[in-house]
């Protein structure tokens, strides 16, 4: 009986042992639970908290001094213990780690390695627990706040269990999922998945519902519809939009010039890009007796048409502006409007707001009215047209050469105004990705940007200026277009310019930037400094408080050009005309004051979405376009240097990383002060805006990311077995 007591005992044993292990293993949990938002403890009582059995056990004791000595456990002045904590925003790398970011400590990211996640997944709001290494502030994910993907697009598979949908991008959830009864997809369609269920336990499956089906991953368009998806970009307008836009006029009615400047005889044209079918700015110019010049910004009305709090009204609130993706525009406002009638259509009536402004001989503005309009515009110009005629290539309207002559003349009026204050001009060239009638890249070129691109710019800049003079000048509730002076990002873009022996003052001004593009321009690092100059800036926003543009060098600024794809536009037309017409008094005034704020953050989110599906539209077709051509070298710029890898880019603008395998044999140590990466066994170099040869090595179409190699001066080409296409 003993004997078997005892076997039974022995028996016992490693479940005891195990459960004590799994409640070490714990132990970070418990720690949190008990120090996070919490008051410090006096280490004496932590200890008693954490024990799990009668005693201490070594388990523990060594488990509580591994974390006291990494800095996990802080003790404060008092000689409590206490820990870090910090919430914020955690974005994945591809490579499968992550850093937790918090807009309250800019440049102070928090690394997290994957294995603690927790759970969490791209772009989710997260509560971690961190410490200081020597690499900087490393954390782990203790909760998931809130989570960013509601929504999952990927390709539809089926197994022995069901359904799943399986996203291109791995950072988001593999979601298993039930399709609606008569449901027609098929295995390999990509569909769009709502997650109905975040399981607790992380290593459980993501559950959901397939909402809607693209098809075929190989129809054309399709593939540019995940990337709208994947951005929450709406593909339709909801039926009472619809309906509301389909029961406005074809054409202005009788009714609507009452009150409104009859421009129908004037010389008013519209200049755009030859694909453009939103035509909502026109302008007119005319030289006076006195040598000064009266300038006409003629504004599609498209406030009277759009009324407040009207489906169409809040559906364009919501969207924010319209999209322009590599192969399609998702609009603001239905076609009916946007592409009808309010649009500045040549030969047909529209109606505008239209601001008149007096120049004197110097360009500088002397006087300005606005009045509610109706226009004819007299031709449909084209930015790639008036080129031609100004450079005398054209000459079937050549009876609009002064027209134009009397335009650029005021153009570089305006511009060395705006030079001579400061405003920092980034003439950054942008990549124009030519498609086939089935939306595959059949090439890539530069865009080319002439004098009437920065004519019609400049025409629109005066205009914006000076309503937003009127805004403050009369207390209006509108939104200003602001940009803040650069932050702490300004020290790193200087260290990075010393590399390439160029020197900022301590206080930096606009002009000082404006001084430092003119000395780069024409030099090979010139597109480097540029962009990495462009990134050092804040970000744009709209705000009702106006605290000026560093970027123009201008006091007062707001956007009024383009209520048919930009909300804030819209918004500053209501306003405005509101005051024209004497209708900006009383609840009315007081309902757009309590609602300017919310409006200006909406559309602020609104456009970084814009601009972030439209870069990942064009980085699709970009993979797309490289992909048959791994093996090929081409001359290139080292465009940033990391401790990973340099990136490179080509003259078409494509990027690329080489990674640090992809270098030549050699130990690579990364100099961040030099931005290079030196090696230590031959002494070679490669730094930033050095030219190199690359060579394309790997393509991964669905993380639209494209691998070179660099290659050795006489070095024969790479063997095939190293090129990969993913």
């Amino acid at each position: 009986m003993g004997k078997k007591n005892k076997a039974a005992g022995v028996r016992k044993m490693p479940g005891k042992e195990s459960a004590y292990h799994d409640r070490l293993k714990r132990l970070p949990e418990r720690i949190f639970a008990l120090l996070a938002d919490r008051p410090p403890l006096p280490e004496d009582q932590l200890l008693k908290k954490l024990n799990i059995a009668r005693s201490p056990g070594k388990g523990l004791f060594k488990l509580y001094g591994q974390y006291r000595r990494e800095g996990w456990l802080v003790r404060d002045d008092e000689g409590r213990m206490t820990i870090r904590t910090r919430h914020g925003h955690l974005r994945i790398n591809p490579r499968g780690f992550g850093f937790v970011m918090n807009t309250e400590f800019p440049g102070d990211d928090v690394f997290v390695p994957e294995r603690w996640f927790f759970g969490a997944r791209h772009d989710d709001d997260v509560l971690i627990w961190y410490h200081d290494t020597p690499n900087g502030l490393e954390g782990r994910v203790m909760n998931v706040l809130s989570r960013a993907t509601h929504e999952v697009t990927g390709r539809l598979e089926r197994n022995r269990l069901g359904w799943r949908v399986i996203p291109d991008d791995a950072r988001k959830p593999v979601v298993d999922v039930t399709l609606p009864s008569g449901h027609k997809a098929r295995p390999g369609d990509m569909v769009q998945a709502t997650i109905t269920e975040w399981p607790l336990d992380p290593r459980r499956p993501v559950r959901g519902e397939v909402t809607r089906t693209l098809g075929s991953p190989l129809q054309p368009g399709v593939d540019v519809s995940v990337v709208a998806l994947e951005h929450h970009l709406p593909l339709e307008f909801p039926r009472p939009v619809l309906e509301e836009a389909n029961r406005l006029p074809d054409s202005v009615q009788e009714s609507d010039w009452v009150g409104r400047l009859d421009l129908t005889d004037e010389l008013i044209v519209t200049i755009d890009g030859a694909d453009s079918k939103d035509l909502d700015d026109a302008i007119s110019v005319r030289a006076l007796d006195d040598g000064g010049f009266e300038v006409g910004v003629h504004i599609a009305d498209v406030s009277y048409y759009v009324k407040e709090g009207s489906p169409l009204d809040l559906e364009a609130m919501q969207r924010g502006t319209s999209v322009y993706l590599v192969d399609r525009v998702i609009p603001m406002l239905p076609e009916r409007l946007s592409n009808g009638i309010a649009s500045l259509n040549p030969g047909v009536l529209r109606l505008c707001v239209s601001a008149i402004i007096r120049l004197d001989r110097m360009g500088r503005r002397v006087h300005a009215e606005f009045h509610r309009s109706v226009i004819r515009s007299r031709h449909r110009l084209t930015y790639e047209g008036v080129n031609a005629i100004l450079a005398g290539k054209q000459d079937d309207v050549e009876h609009l050469r002064p027209f134009l002559e009397t335009a650029v003349h005021v153009r570089h009026l305006l511009r060395e105004l705006r030079q001579a204050r400061g405003a920092v001009d980034f003439d950054l060239p942008e990549s124009k990705v030519v498609l086939d009638v089935n939306g595959f890249p059949v090439d890539i070129v530069p865009r080319e940007r002439g004098l009437a691109e920065t004519l019609i710019e400049e025409f629109m800049l005066l205009a914006n200026e000076t309503v937003a003079h009127t805004l403050l000048e009369h207390k209006l509730p509108g939104l200003f277009r602001i940009h803040e002076e650069p932050g702490d990002r300004m020290e790193q873009f200087r260290e990075m310019i010393g590399a390439l022996g160029y020197r900022l003052p301590e206080k930096v001004t606009p002009k000082h930037l404006q001084d430092l593009i003119a000395r780069v321009k024409g030099k090979p690092e010139e597109r480097v400094v540029n962009s990495a100059l462009l990134r050092t800036m804040k970000q744009a926003r709209y705000q009702p408080e106006n605290t000026g543009h560093f970027g123009l060098a201008t006091d007062e600024y707001t956007h009024f050009t383009s209520p048919i794809r930009r909300y804030p536009d819209l918004w500053v037309h209501r306003i405005l005309t509101g005051w024209m017409e004497k209708r900006a008094t009383g609840d009315t005034l007081a309902r757009w004051k309590a609602k300017v704020a919310e409006i200006g953050e909406i559309a602020s989110q609104r456009e970084r979405a814009a601009m972030e599906a439209e870069r990942d539209s064009v980085a699709l077709k970009e993979a797309q376009y490289m992909a048959d051509k791994l093996g090929e070298r081409y001359d290139a710029v080292i465009s940033g240097v990391t401790n990973f890898g340099v990136f490179v880019e080509l003259p078409n603008l494509i990027e690329g990383l080489v990674r640090m395998e992809d270098l030549p044999p050699d130990y690579w140590v990364h100099d961040p002060v030099h931005y290079r990466l030196k090696g230590q066994r031959t002494g070679r170099e490669y730094q930033l805006g050095q030219p190199v040869t690359a060579e394309v090595v790997r393509v991964d179409i669905p993380m639209k990311r494209i691998d070179f190699r660099l290659v050795q001066e006489g070095e024969a080409r790479m063997p095939a077995k190293r090129r990969q296409k993913v």
